[in-house]
């Protein structure tokens, strides 16, 4: 029998978003004198001690880590900013939310000891843009300001073949100063996958690594305006959490600021008022029009929607369209895959979801000991035994 606090097990269950009911037979099984689940309310009440066999069990169906569960108390939420999103995101998906707190946590480990590594350097200096911004300023002033941070192209931009090449141009104009961009959405496999209904992407407002999350699960045409619109909270000093289309005052400013420098509402002139257009040609004009700019369609049809272009019902109707096409696209590229039995391995996957920057920072800071293995892991969310095989393709290959 181990001696754990057993607030510990009661607040690893519910931080997971899960009942009683949802993980009893997972841990146990039913004997003569007490259920699966009485077993676990004992636990959770202190009247019976956990064996490590059955914390192994609860650390794997928590996704906790197994040194949580010997903490003295449950840990604090930590400052990880504001909830930027509409009620319904926070309140519907109850598991969703969950793991979206639990992706929180690690990503903010990872940015602590990032922000550490970088504060002790000898070249450490603030970087000057995070909080440099307010509302008060106006859409186009922040905007302009970020593009000529950035030193962001919009024709290069659109010039590149896919959205895919696109958002790298865009990533790594973002990261060349200071900002670690990252695509995330899940705890490590796809049962635990965050839908993009419960967020969008997140923001660490931290003046020396500031962080900022893509949920991955969304098109990859939306991954940059996402990304515009995060980097949007950095110049406002804002750290939070972001939904779709948020209707609170600061989201609706990011996104005018993205939309800004994606999509000048000049250029929504090129298309005609869809006040009276059919569903299948407002969402055919729409799809060419953001092809062409390598914006997403849902992007487009909102900014025609504040400008009064297209009814409240087709914006509705085309955001639903869109998303299905996008899922329906998600589930072929899986399938085509799983016939092929091929495609990019884990470590490649890995490195283009963390981003260059911050597996170039971990590679350096392994490569003069500042930073272990096991700290490693941390930074880039993976086993220690993984580290030197996603930072070292080259010598796996070999």
């Amino acid at each position: 029998m181990v001696a754990v606090n057993p607030k510990i097990l009661k607040w690893a269950r519910e931080t997971a978003g899960l009942n009683v009911e949802d993980v009893a037979k997972k841990i146990f099984t039913d004997g003569k004198k007490l259920s699966a689940i009485e077993k676990l309310e004992l636990l959770e009440s202190g009247e019976k001690k956990p064996t490590r066999p059955q914390l192994k069990k609860m650390s794997k169906a928590y996704h906790q880590p197994l040194l949580t569960f010997y903490l003295s108390k449950p840990p604090k939420r930590g400052d990880r900013g504001e909830d930027f999103r509409n009620l319904p995101q926070r309140t519907t998906d109850r598991k969703g939310n969950a793991h979206l707190d639990f992706l929180m946590r690690n990503i903010k480990a990872s940015q602590n000891l990032v922000h550490n590594l970088l504060e002790d350097g000898e070249d450490f200096v603030p970087l000057p843009f995070v909080n440099s911004a307010t509302r008060s300023m106006g859409v186009e002033r922040v905007a302009h300001d970020i593009e000529n941070t950035l030193k962001f192209d919009l024709n290069t931009f659109r010039k590149q073949k896919t959205s895919s090449d696109a958002f790298k141009y865009l990533r790594q104009r973002v990261e060349n100063i200071g900002i670690f961009v990252l695509l995330a959405s899940d705890l490590g496999s796809h049962h635990s996958t965050i839908p993009l209904e419960v967020f969008r992407g997140f923001t660490f407002a931290d003046p020396i690594a500031p962080f900022i999350v893509i949920n991955r699960q969304d098109a990859v045409s939306a991954w940059s305006f996402t990304t515009l619109h995060e980097v949007t909270h950095l110049w406002l000093g804002r750290s939070g959490v972001s939904g779709t289309w948020g209707e609170a005052e600061v989201e609706r400013f990011c996104d005018s600021v993205a939309a800004s420098i994606l999509l000048p509402a000049a250029e929504l002139n090129d298309l005609p008022s869809m006040l009276h257009t059919e569903l299948d040609e407002a969402a055919a004009a729409i799809s060419s029009f953001a092809a062409a700019k390598n914006v997403s369609r849902t992007m487009v049809a909102y900014n025609l929607l504040k400008q009064d272009k297209i009814r409240q019902s087709i914006w509705h109707a085309l955001s639903a369209r869109f998303e299905a096409e996008w899922e329906n696209l998600k589930d072929y590229e899986r399938a085509s895959r799983r016939q092929k039995e091929s495609g990019p391995s884990y470590y490649a996957v890995r490195r283009f979801h963390l981003g260059p920057a911050l597996v170039g920072l971990a590679k350096y800071f392994v490569s003069t000991g500042e930073l272990t293995p096991s700290k490693a892991g941390v930074v880039l969310g993976v086993n220690p035994a993984k580290v030197y095989r996603l930072l070292y393709p080259e010598r796996s290959s070999r």
